[in-house]
């Protein structure tokens, strides 16, 4: 392998192609010595039906407060793997976006990992898959984890 990368980011969503790029970028890190940065987005859904939009706060911020749980296992899991350097976001915002666009390390992202589908198969349908989005958008090389679930 020529290319030798040194900060590596993984999106999850729960889904079990997403689980199986975080194990694979685990591999990756490994073998590049490299920082993992692991990523978990709550899509912002915008919504004006008065007492609904406090009901969607709060569960937004119950959503956020199990991932950033399940971010602490990942994390564990990939030191207990043989990383050092592990960073773990939870972020509001559009998925497609957030991950092409990463920057919140403090050095650029050498490679997305990325499982080939994700949750929502409906978005997927109508606009387009995140994953696609990605591969045409970022600056960062892109390794899709075509494994089947």
């Amino acid at each position: 392998m020529g290319e030798s990368y040194k900060n590596i980011l993984v999106a999850v969503d729960g889904s079990d192609q997403a689980e199986k790029a975080f194990e694979e970028a685990i591999k990756i890190a490994k073998r590049n010595n490299a920082a993992l940065h692991v990523l978990y987005v709550i899509e912002e859904m915008g919504n004006y039906f008065g007492e609904l939009t406090m009901s969607m706060g709060t569960m937004m911020e119950e959503l956020r407060a199990r991932e950033e749980e399940e971010m602490k296992k990942r994390k564990a899991h990939a030191v207990e793997s043989g990383l050092t350097e592990v960073f773990t976001y939870v972020m509001y915002g559009y998925p497609k976006t957030l991950i092409a666009d990463f920057s919140e390390s403090e050095e650029a992202i050498d490679l997305i990992v990325i499982g080939r589908t994700g949750l929502n198969g409906f978005q997927r349908m109508m606009v387009g898959s995140t994953t696609s989005y990605v591969v045409n958008h970022t600056k960062a090389n892109v390794l899709v984890v075509n494994k089947e679930v």
